[in-house]
C-alpha cells in the first residue's frame, strides 16, 4: 500500500451534500494518503445522457454542472484534506466517472481508486453500485469500495488467498492495513485435495495418501505465514483459516463468521473477455458482502477500455 501515492476518490452528490458512501471514501482515502505521504484527487462526474430535441439538437438530460450548494459540498472534501495536511485537488469531468477514472489509471496517473458502496443495498441484495462494479471489472489499479456509515476503525481485516501471485499481494495489502490499525488479520484459503493426488489414492494407500494430503495443506499454511512474515507488517497478529468447498462459499462463510471491516481479495481478467469479468469467485463474493472491499488486479490484467 506504500506504493499507492496517487489516490483518486469518486465523489457523488446526494442533493446538496456528498453522499454518505462518498464521504466515507473521502475519509478513507485521506487516512491512507496521510499514512503513505500521498496525494488525493477528488473526481466528480457531471456526465448526463443526451437526447435529441424536436430540432434534432442533442441536449443533456438535467444539469451539466453542480449548482452552488453542490459545488460547496464538493469543496468540503478539499477543506477536509487541507485540515489534515493532505495535498488534494478537485476535478469535474463530463465523462462517466468510472470511465474517466479507468483511463487515468491506464495512463499511469492513478495508483488506487476509492469509491463508496451503495448507500442502501439494492432490492436484490447487491451492495455495489454501477460505478464500483465497472471499476472492479475494468480499472487496472486496485479499487477500494468503502461501506457507508463505517467508522473506518479496522478491527478485523480478512484476506482471501488462493496462493497465486496476486493473492500474495493481497496478503501484503491486508497485512499493511491490519498493521496500521493494530488489528487482527485473518487469511482464508479454500483448501481442496489436488486432483492428481486424488487419482493416486489407491496407488498410495490410505496412510500415505493422508500424509501427502496433510503435507500439502500444511505447505499452503506455511506459504501464507511466510508471506506475512516477509511483508510490510511482519509482526501483525494473524490467523490462517482453511475452508472446504467452493472458494466463493468459503470466503462468504468467513465474512459471515468474522464480520470483518475490510475484505481484501484479487480479481482476474478473463483472456477472451478482458475487463468484462471479475472471475467466478470475485463475481460471487464482492457484490454480496456487507463490509468494505479492496480488490487487486493480477499482473497482465487487460482492460476493455481504450486509454483515450
Amino acid at each position: 500500500m506504500d506504493r499507492c501515492q496517487r489516490i483518486l476518490v469518486g465523489l457523488e452528490l446526494a442533493g446538496d451534500a456528498v453522499s454518505p458512501g462518498s464521504w466515507n471514501a473521502v475519509e478513507q482515502a485521506l487516512w491512507l494518503a496521510g499514512s503513505v505521504g500521498g496525494s488525493v484527487t477528488f473526481l466528480h462526474s457531471v456526465f448526463r445522457p443526451r437526447y435529441r430535441d424536436s430540432k434534432g439538437v442533442q441536449r443533456p438530460v438535467g444539469l451539466e454542472r453542480p449548482d452552488r450548494r453542490g459545488a460547496a459540498a464538493l469543496g468540503r472534501a478539499l477543506a477536509e484534506a487541507r485540515r489534515l495536511g493532505v495535498p488534494a485537488e478537485l476535478e469535474v469531468t463530463t465523462e462517466r466517472a468510472w470511465l474517466d477514472a479507468t483511463r487515468r489509471a491506464l495512463g499511469g496517473e492513478v495508483d488506487l481508486v476509492v469509491v463508496g458502496k451503495r448507500n442502501e443495498p439494492a432490492a436484490d441484495g447487491r451492495a455495489l453500485g454501477t460505478v464500483a462494479v465497472k471499476l472492479l471489472r475494468k480499472c487496472p489499479c486496485p479499487v477500494w469500495a468503502v461501506k457507508p456509515g463505517h467508522d473506518l476503525v479496522h478491527r478485523c481485516v480478512l484476506a482471501a488467498s488462493d496462493l497465486s501471485p496476486v493473492a500474495d499481494e493481497v496478503v501484503d495489502a491486508a497485512a499493511w492495513v491490519a498493521g496500521r490499525g493494530e488489528c487482527q488479520l485473518t487469511v482464508v484459503h479454500a483448501w481442496s485435495t489436488p486432483l492428481d493426488l486424488r487419482e493416486r489414492r489407491e496407488e498410495l494407500g490410505a496412510e500415505a495418501f493422508e500424509a501427502h494430503r496433510d503435507g500439502l495443506r500444511a505447505g499452503a499454511g506455511e506459504h501464507i505465514r511466510a508471506g506475512v512474515a516477509a511483508g510490510p507488517a511482519p509482526g501483525v497478529e494473524h490467523d490462517v483459516l482453511f475452508g472446504t468447498g467452493r472458494p466463493a462459499g468459503v470466503i462468504r462463510e468467513a465474512v459471515d463468521h468474522l464480520d470483518p471491516d475490510l475484505l481484501v481479495m484479487g480479481t482476474v481478467s478473463t483472456p477472451d473477455l478482458p475487463g468484462r469479468s471479475l472471475g467466478s469467485t470475485a463475481e460471487r463474493v464482492l457484490d454480496r458482502v456487507d463490509c468494505s472491499l479492496l480488490a487487486l488486479k493480477p499482473a497482465g490484467f487487460r482492460s476493455s477500455v481504450s486509454p483515450h
